[in-house]
């Protein structure tokens, strides 16, 4: 048992150990609709096919009253709105490195979710989030105008999969895709699967993109990120309400990069 003078760096404290709290409902939500028109479907570039990846998912959302600006800073401000974003299905948020502390590409964070009352919490008591430098692991040939991608390494320093979200402004919100990468010659699952692994030899973990768990996600931040990002817009301390801007551009290179650097936070003299 913690120390109950600890600090714990959450938007709220949550019942410990997550692993055991399961039995709680989740929000009924509608499916947030698709863009009209629709996206173009996106498509790997030669040198991820190369590497081994594969794209089993990508979705598609229209999403009303949100910003570009609004989805950056959640981006960076994670542990304010964790809850709020998937309510009853996230069940931890901890960074492990925060964007104030090493910058926005370098930063990590841990998570514990479950996808359904009663189903096992999926990471166990955590599973380690990587937030991946454009170079050299997005993905696709074409991009949105705002992005980040994510991802989870196993023991062997391998990545396992990613995580690619990108959106941008449209008349009356945003445009949104998700989209799941998997590197299909990875050696071994990432850690936390090994352990489950081990009390179940059987143990087949089903990915958050094969239920409606990211429709859920994307579902919520209409309903509080445009309520929580305008309490925050003002703070006058950047170390507290990070700014953040993750336009991206395509460079002569043939790669995307930031705009913006979004750096780590330096301390005001």
């Amino acid at each position: 048992m913690a120390d109950k003078r600890e600090y714990i760096p959450n938007a709220g404290q949550t019942y410990q150990p997550v692993s055991d709290n399961i039995y709680v409902d989740l929000m009924s939500f509608e499916h947030p609709a698709r863009p009209e028109p629709e996206l173009p479907s996106l498509e790997l570039t030669q040198e991820a096919v190369e590497k081994g990846y594969v794209l089993p998912s990508q979705k598609q959302h229209f999403l009303p009253g949100l910003t570009s600006e609004m989805l950056d800073w959640f981006w960076a401000n994670m542990e304010k709105g964790y809850y709020l974003w998937a309510p009853g299905s996230h069940k931890k948020f901890t960074w492990i490195k925060s964007p104030a502390e090493v910058g926005f590409e370098k930063s990590v964070h841990m998570i514990a979710e479950t996808v359904g009352k009663g189903i096992p919490v999926f990471g166990g008591e955590g599973v380690e989030i990587h937030r991946l430098e454009l170079t050299p692991f997005f993905p696709f040939t074409t991009c949105l105008k705002h992005v980040i991608c994510e991802g989870v390494f196993n023991d062997l320093g391998e990545l396992v999969d990613s995580t690619i979200h990108m959106w941008e402004d449209v008349e009356g919100g945003i445009v949104h895709i998700t989209a799941t990468v998997a590197n299909s010659r990875c050696s071994m699952p990432p850690a936390f699967v090994m352990d489950l692994i081990k009390e179940n030899p059987d143990y087949k973990p089903t990915p958050n993109w094969a239920t409606d768990h990211e429709d859920y996600e994307a579902s919520q931040w209409p309903v509080f990120l445009p309520k929580l990002y305008d309490l925050w817009k003002n703070h006058p301390d950047p170390s507290q309400s990070v700014p953040c801007n993750l336009e991206v551009y395509l460079g002569e290179d043939g790669k995307y990069h930031y705009v913006t650097e979004n750096g780590p936070i330096e301390v005001q003299a």
